[in-house]
């Protein structure tokens, strides 16, 4: 697996991520954040090593906070603080809580797992134009959703994948939900 030509293949998760990969896990408490953790404690996960936050080795304090609260600002993540732990926040605030610290370093690729499962309406509209706007910045999305009208509204290209295997690759705007469920069923294109 190469990302922007860098061979990350089997590479530690640090190495992948300096490559440019970034990840919105399904499970948004089990892998994406830590509920006992503060917002911005959840928020500089990635980057707490990163140069930009430290002074002379040690935490700058202003700094991260400044950031945090950019990115809660920017992403619309309601909280009552940057000190309230991510268990209190709504499933919705805490998955783009989580879209913010994954797109604040801009990556080449991003992998989205199940991005709007569980959310409000409001939180998953929010979401899947944050997705579309990343995009149009450049960085290749991978939406990985078992919601036809998300995957639908959010792919250039579908892929299908039904018992490890790839059972067709199509257009969505020349390709019908009943032939997407046909691949997901395990039925390949052509027999469709």
């Amino acid at each position: 697996m190469t990302i922007a030509g860098v061979d990350v293949t089997n590479r530690p998760p640090i190495e992948m991520r300096r490559a440019g990969l970034a990840y919105v896990p399904e499970g948004r408490m089990e892998n994406g954040s830590i509920g006992s953790f503060t917002v911005a404690e959840n928020l500089l996960l990635i980057d707490h090593a990163d140069p930009r936050f430290l002074h002379r080795g040690l935490f700058d304090f202003g700094v991260i906070r400044t950031h945090c609260q950019t990115l809660v600002d920017e992403y619309a993540v309601k909280t009552p603080s940057l000190e309230t732990t991510v268990r209190s926040l709504s499933g919705g605030n805490i998955q783009k809580l989580i879209l913010a610290r994954e797109l604040s370093g801009t990556p080449k690729v991003l992998v989205a797992s199940q991005p709007t499962r569980g959310v409000d309406i409001g939180a998953a509209e929010y979401i899947h134009r944050r997705l579309v706007e990343q995009r149009a910045q450049g960085t290749a999305i991978l939406v990985i959703s078992e919601d036809l009208d998300e995957v639908f509204a959010l792919s250039d290209r579908i892929a299908v994948i039904y018992e490890g295997r790839i059972m067709g690759i199509v257009d969505p705007a020349a390709t019908t939900r009943e032939q997407i469920g046909l691949m997901m069923a395990g039925v390949a294109p052509e027999a469709a």
